[in-house]
C-alpha cells in the first residue's frame, strides 16, 4: 500500500503523475498538477480542498510496465507466490511435485482510454446521440464535470474502451447540424480528475491564473 501524506507546498509532480487519496473515502486518484485550490473526489463528489487531500508517491516509468509473478496452487485450492520460480521451489521442497506452477502477468499503469471532452452545456447533447445514434451495445456515459467541461466515456457491451475516432466524427457532424457555438470539443486520453487540459492550460497557469477545469476557492 503506498505511504499517504499531508499534502503541503513542497510536493511536486512528475511528468507520469502522482497520486492522492480523498481524506473522505479514501478514493486513490492520479493527478498531473497541482495547480488547483479544490478538486471534486470522483468516487463521493466531495469537494476537497487541496491542503486537505493526502499526496502518495509519484508513478515512475517502471510503474507503467507489467510485472510477474510465481503462483503455486494445490487441489486442496491452498495458493502461494513468489517473485521468481526458484523461490517458489524452494518453499517447498517436500511438495513442489504435487503443485500446479503458473506465472502470472500483472499489469502496470495502462494508458488512459479515449474519451469525449466537451463544453458541459452540451452534455444533454452528448445523451441524445447516444440514445439515437448509437447501435445498442455502445454508448456515451457522462463520467465527470469540473468548471465548463465534462468527460464522456465510450462504452461497449458495458464495458469502458477508446472513444472510436468514427464515433467521434459522427458526433461532431451530428453537434455542428445543431449548433455551432461549442468552445470545447476533444477527442483525447482522458484527462483524469480536475479534467486538466495541458494543451490549453498552460499558459493559464504560467500566468498565474485557475484553468476552467479546477474550481477556485478563495483561503
Amino acid at each position: 500500500m503506498p505511504y499517504f501524506e499531508p499534502l503541503t507546498t513542497n510536493h511536486r509532480v512528475t511528468v507520469h503523475g502522482r497520486l492522492v487519496r480523498c481524506p473522505h473515502c479514501n478514493h486513490v486518484s492520479r493527478v498531473y498538477h497541482l495547480g488547483f485550490s479544490a478538486l471534486k473526489c470522483i468516487n463521493c463528489k466531495t469537494m476537497v480542498r487541496k491542503y486537505d487531500y493526502m499526496i502518495g508517491p509519484n508513478v515512475k516509468r517502471k510503474d507503467l510496465q507489467p510485472t510477474y509473478r510465481w503462483k503455486g496452487e494445490w487441489k486442496s485450492g491452498r495458493m502461494s507466490f513468489a517473485k521468481t520460480k526458484k523461490e517458489l521451489l524452494a518453499r517447498f521442497p517436500e511438495s513442489h511435485h504435487e503443485m500446479k506452477i503458473t506465472k502470472e502477468q500483472r499489469p502496470g499503469w495502462s494508458r488512459p482510454d479515449l474519451v469525449l471532452v466537451i463544453d458541459r452545456r452540451f452534455d444533454r447533447a452528448v445523451q441524445v446521440f447516444s440514445n439515437k445514434h448509437l447501435p445498442d451495445n455502445q454508448a456515451l456515459k457522462w463520467a465527470d464535470s469540473s468548471g465548463n467541461r465534462s468527460v464522456h466515456l465510450f462504452m461497449l457491451d458495458g464495458e469502458q474502451v477508446d472513444l472510436p475516432h468514427r464515433t467521434f466524427q459522427l458526433f461532431k457532424d451530428f453537434l455542428a447540424e445543431r449548433h455551432t457555438n461549442v468552445d470545447l470539443l476533444m477527442h483525447r486520453e482522458d484527462p483524469g480528475l480536475s479534467i486538466y487540459l495541458p494543451e490549453l492550460d498552460e499558459a493559464i497557469l504560467q500566468a498565474g491564473g485557475t484553468p476552467d477545469g479546477c474550481i477556485k476557492v478563495n483561503t
